[in-house]
């Protein structure tokens, strides 16, 4: 067995890296849940400067392994996720690509149920313990506790993301509302048009709270998501509320309206990811009715 890396000198050819997404499928289908979120999965064959690959391979070109680190800015340690092919569980590979990994570095595991316990057992074994915890949250669109009408002082307006026009003014608020969100914070306007180059795209579904004298100033943001864009599970994929205009009860009043929006799509259900750690934005989704679904586990070594 051997093991590759490619740093942001070396991105991973087209062939390797549609061996990592076919080898996160496999395991998706063992485990019942996806091993690489969203940003990673997006980096696998992005060519990010930032983010270094790491691959087991069995007997080329057979993929037994693969782990991601990505590099934040600043003193954040870099944050990481790995998966095994179902076939290939149990031989050391989890174990060898953890150990190329960055001896600071943060791994995620977004593993349930069954597969939760078993990673959960693999990371204590190798000397990591949680640090923190996302939890999926979820309600119905349909049945449940009614949420309210959503509340927007007169002073704002309420529109859509507009393509060649919301897009700097948009990072630079996400940046500020989430300054000390190692992910979110971290997005920049690459990272936005990635994610619009998507089948799930839908500027209809990005809604802003903007002043209402100057529309190009962003108060507040929820922009939801729908995917597969076909499904009836709509995402609060984000909300986020620029830092000199907290305290107004924008960040409800805009959750509320993307809310609004998925159900008059049609959609029946409604999910999110929130840090235990945000206990006002668990609040906020607590009232409107969201109940835990799930919960995913970051893991690093302690001093």
């Amino acid at each position: 067995m051997s093991i590759e890396v490619r740093d942001g000198a070396h991105e991973l050819r087209a062939e390797e890296a549609r061996l990592v997404l076919d080898l996160a499928e496999q395991a998706e289908a063992a485990d019942g849940s996806p091993p690489l979120s969203e940003q990673f999965r997006l980096s696998v064959g992005s060519g990010d400067p930032d983010v270094t690959h790491v691959l087991s391979y069995a007997a080329e070109p057979a993929l037994a392994g693969y782990a991601q680190v990505r590099a934040w800015s600043g003193d954040e340690p870099p944050s990481a996720e790995l998966v095994v092919a179902p076939t290939w569980r149990r031989q050391g590979v989890g174990s060898a690509l953890l150990s190329a990994l960055p001896q600071d570095a943060r791994v995620w595991s977004h593993a349930t149920g069954r597969a939760a316990a078993a990673a959960d057992m693999f990371a204590r074994a190798m000397g990591l313990e949680p640090v923190r915890s996302l939890h999926v949250m979820g309600r119905s669109l349909v049945d449940g506790p009614p949420w309210p009408a959503a509340a927007v002082p007169e002073r704002y307006s309420v529109r859509t993301f507009e393509t060649g026009r919301d897009e700097d003014a948009w990072v630079a608020v996400n940046a500020a509302a989430f300054a000390s969100h190692p992910e979110q914070g971290a997005l920049t306007r690459r990272d936005l048009e990635q994610r619009m180059d998507q089948p799930w795209w839908d500027p209809e579904g990005f809604i802003l709270i903007v002043d209402a004298l100057a529309s190009d100033r962003i108060a507040a943001f929820h922009w939801t998501k729908v995917d597969p864009p076909d499904g009836d599970t709509g995402e609060v994929y984000v909300v986020g509320v620029a830092p000199d205009r907290q305290g107004e009860g924008l960040g409800k009043a805009v959750t509320i309206l993307g809310l609004d929006h998925l159900r008059a799509r049609g959609l029946r259900d409604v999910v999110l990811y929130v840090d235990e750690d945000n206990v006002a934005a668990v609040r906020t989704y607590a009232g409107l009715g969201f109940t835990d679904r799930e919960v995913h586990r970051q893991y690093a070594r302690l001093p």
